[in-house]
């Protein structure tokens, strides 16, 4: 085996030609500074790309002592760990291919769409992102799709004072149906199972069907609507003769 070492001379020197060495100068070299490649024919073979120096510079490295093991500089453990990374994420494809163009009905499309999307179309967007919730202090609130079950649901919450005068409730803060809001069920405590406690047969879908259920708002519901009508008992007496005048005036 060869082994190729570079020596640093003044000039050629016939002392360093051994029996087994062969100089080989290189053709452009200065008259101070010349470099000498040497061959043993009876040592291994060392690449350059196997020196490793620990050195960010690039340049001509010249191995001092080529038996000798070395060891592994933090900087060079790092720098693999870094190309390591690089290369696995080089390799997943779906992240690459998330901003691209090249959709699978790409083909389909009537125009191709623009790669970057102008100011006015990004604050658009960051709008319509931003409409979604109602925003970090609200725990990003969602703004739920409505339905006339959970229309019907909301109005009856709004009107709760009416249902049960006797429970003080808070004003309400919006005179509408809120537009953010969640639907949840509420988990009965394993304490409460016998004393305090819906059984599933009498549980309902939503409030509606609860208080249409409710035998004591029932009560309540027809007691309400009686005095309601018995304040006003000359409302029909006036419509009719309303309309016995205005068919009198009508026939003269």
């Amino acid at each position: 085996m060869k082994k190729f070492q570079f020596l640093k001379l003044k000039s050629p020197n016939r002392r360093d030609m051994g029996k087994n060495r062969e100089i080989l100068p290189f053709k452009n070299y200065s008259s101070n500074l010349i470099l000498i490649f040497t061959c043993d024919i009876n040592c291994s073979v060392v690449l350059a790309s196997q020196i490793e120096t620990g050195m960010k510079d690039i340049g001509v490295y010249i191995d001092v002592n080529p038996h000798k093991e070395k060891k592994l500089s933090v900087e060079t453990v790092a720098s693999n760990s870094n190309n390591a990374t690089c290369s696995s994420s080089l390799i997943n494809t779906d992240t690459l291919m998330e901003k691209s163009v090249l959709t699978p009905g790409f083909e389909k499309l009537d125009n191709i769409p623009k790669y970057s999307a102008s100011k006015r179309q990004l604050k658009m967007e960051r709008r319509k992102e931003a409409d979604k919730t109602k925003g970090g202090k609200w725990f990003n609130l969602p703004a739920t799709e409505m339905t006339e079950e959970k229309l019907r649901d909301l109005e009856v919450i709004q009107m709760r004072s009416i249902l049960n005068p006797k429970q003080f409730y808070k004003k309400n803060d919006l005179k509408v149906v809120p537009k953010y809001f969640q639907v949840g069920t509420v988990v009965d405590s394993h304490a409460d199972f016998y004393h305090d406690r819906v059984p599933k047969k009498d549980r309902k879908k939503n409030l509606v069907d609860e208080l249409m259920a409710n035998a004591d708002f029932q009560r309540y519901n027809k007691r309400k609507y009686a005095e309601i009508i018995q304040t006003k008992p000359g409302t029909r007496i006036a419509s009719k003769t309303k309309k016995r005048k205005i068919g009198f005036l009508i026939k003269i």
